[in-house]
This record gives structure tokens, C-alpha cells and sequence, in this order.
């Protein structure tokens, strides 16, 4: 099973790949035309930064040597600072990768606590759960980020929002910069996982053996845990996968908001400038992540649940 899934993401990411290279080059304008900016620069001028840069040459024959050295290992040189992709991505895929860890550990407590206690102890509990979850759900993240650095400059200026400690400085720095961020990112997936936790949840406690188990008088902690949360945990299991794997499209606007040198931020960056090795090369890696989530989300079907067989 593994082996196939594996294999299916060759295609995939072929087609990311190509789909990616294509878009860039329908955007209006080039890299020498967002470098030459308003100044008054000669088409011959262009055409020469337009050579050099390989942009003049078909475009199917641009995406052949761009894959060609992915292939490699090589993501290609980038348009504005002239170093190898490759060198600048991977510190900053690093940064992300923290981020993306923390909120996502955040957004499954936060998640998986909500929703169970609004599953089991119903009433004001459930209300008071649903009202939060619904009102950060309409509420996109980059508002909510906004409102998080307004009212924690406001109220907590110590905590330095936008002063982004690397961890090998100071891990404690470090964690107490990602803090604000991770939380702005954690909000709207742990609202998502809260939902389907209830909803699973709620849908195990009306099954016949969850009946039987309360009428053997078994405790309420080994019906939660044996009974209740091991057989609503599958489907929430999709949900949490997916949902991690979309933190990657979040980090874009909530790295920009806190000045947080991550992938996002490159790529916002890189978008304004049509740095275009370096637009194709984040695509490619962001794509990459999801698909390997989604390989851990169906190995963890079966490990977690013994009727689900990929036989």
C-alpha cells in the first residue's frame, strides 16, 4: 500500500509541476520587466535580461530544463538574488515546518478538548463550544491574526511581535516569538477539528455497543477512552490530516503579518518579484508535504483501525 501510494504522487507532482510552471508564465509582465519597475528601460535592455535568464527560449523548453534539474536536486538559481534556490528555500522550509508543528499541535488539543467536551457534557458546554466555533469560522485567519497583534500590542507589548528569534539563538526566545503566530494559524484548524470530533463522538454514543457497555456498568473513563474516543478517532483522523496539511497555505499570510522568515513569506516576496525558480521550487516542496500528509493520514486508517485493510 505504501509502495503505491508513493508511486500515484510521481504523477501528481508531475502535473503540480507543469500546472505551476504554466500559470507563472500567463501572469502579466516578466522578472525583467518587475526589475526594471518604472524606470525607463529599452526593449533591447529587456530582451538582454530576458536572455540570460533563459526566458527567451520556448517555454516548453524553459519547463524541460527546470525539471530536468529538480530532478536532481537542483531547484534552480534564483532571479534576484543569483544563489541556488536550494540554498535559500530549505532554512526558511525549516522555519515553516516549526510553525506549521506548533499550531498544528495546538490545533489538535484545542480541538480534540472542545470537541470532546461538547460531545459529552452537552447543555451550556455545547453551546458555548459552538457559538466560539462558529464565530471563528467566519472569521478568516489573517483577521484574526490582525486582532491577535492588535490586542497583544496593545495589552502585552513585552512579548515583541515581530521580533523573530532563530531557535539555535534561543530556543526559549524562539518559542515565545512563534507563540502569537502559531496561535493565529491554530484557530481556524482547531475549530474544524472540534466539529468532527463532536459530531464523531456523538455518533459513537448511540451505538449498541456503547449501550451495552453503560449497562454492564463499566466506568465512564473506560467507555471513553476503550469504547467512545478509539472508534470516533478514524474519521477525525481525515479531517486532522487535511487540515495540517492546509496550515502550509495559512503560514503564507500569517509569516507576512508577523515579519516571520519562513517559506511564506519567500513566496509572497518571490510572487512580487516574478522570481519565478523560486515560486516553482516552493510550489513543488508545499505540494510534496501534502501529499506525504496524506500517505501518514491512510497509514494511520490502519493502524488505528483494524477494519480498515488496504489489501
Amino acid at each position: 500500500m505504501l509502495l503505491t501510494r508513493l508511486a500515484w504522487t510521481v504523477p501528481i507532482l508531475l502535473g503540480v509541476s507543469i500546472v505551476a510552471f504554466a500559470l507563472m508564465r500567463a501572469l502579466p509582465g516578466d522578472f525583467a520587466q518587475a526589475a526594471a519597475g518604472t524606470t525607463a528601460v529599452t526593449p533591447e535592455i529587456l530582451d538582454t535580461i530576458r536572455r540570460d535568464l533563459g526566458l527567451d527560449k520556448p517555454v516548453w523548453q524553459q519547463y524541460l530544463r527546470w525539471i530536468g534539474s529538480a530532478l536532481t536536486g537542483d531547484l534552480g538559481t534564483s532571479f534576484v538574488t543569483r544563489k541556488p534556490v536550494t540554498g535559500e528555500l530549505f532554512p526558511r522550509l525549516a522555519v515553516t515546518a516549526e510553525l506549521t508543528l506548533i499550531a498544528g499541535s495546538m490545533a489538535m488539543l484545542m480541538g480534540a478538548l472542545t470537541g470532546l467536551a461538547s460531545a459529552r457534557l452537552r447543555g451550556r458546554v455545547d453551546w458555548i463550544v459552538r457559538g466560539i466555533n462558529g464565530l471563528l469560522l467566519a472569521i478568516p485567519n489573517f483577521v484574526v491574526a490582525t486582532l491577535i497583534v492588535l490586542l497583544a500590542g496593545l495589552y502585552f507589548p513585552e512579548l515583541g511581535i515581530f521580533n523573530y528569534v532563530a531557535f539555535f539563538a534561543n530556543p526559549i526566545g524562539n518559542l515565545g516569538s512563534m507563540l502569537l503566530p502559531a496561535l493565529s494559524l491554530a484557530l481556524a484548524v482547531s475549530v474544524t477539528i472540534s466539529e468532527n470530533t463532536r459530531a464523531a463522538v456523538l455518533e459513537v454514543s448511540s451505538q449498541d455497543f456503547v449501550m451495552v457497555a453503560r449497562a454492564k456498568g463499566l466506568r465512564s473513563r473506560t467507555i471513553l477512552l476503550n469504547y467512545l474516543v478509539k472508534n470516533a478517532i478514524t474519521p477525525v483522523i481525515t479531517v486532522t490530516g487535511l487540515q495540517l496539511a492546509s496550515l502550509l497555505g495559512g503560514s503564507i499570510v500569517i509569516e507576512t503579518i508577523f515579519t516571520i522568515p519562513g517559506m511564506g513569506q519567500y513566496l509572497f516576496d518571490s510572487i512580487d518579484n516574478r522570481d519565478y525558480p523560486v515560486i516553482q521550487a516552493i510550489v513543488l516542496v508545499a505540494a510534496t508535504i501534502v501529499l506525504l500528509m496524506n500517505v501518514l493520514v491512510d497509514i494511520a486508517y490502519a493502524r488505528v483501525d483494524a477494519r480498515v485493510s488496504y489489501e
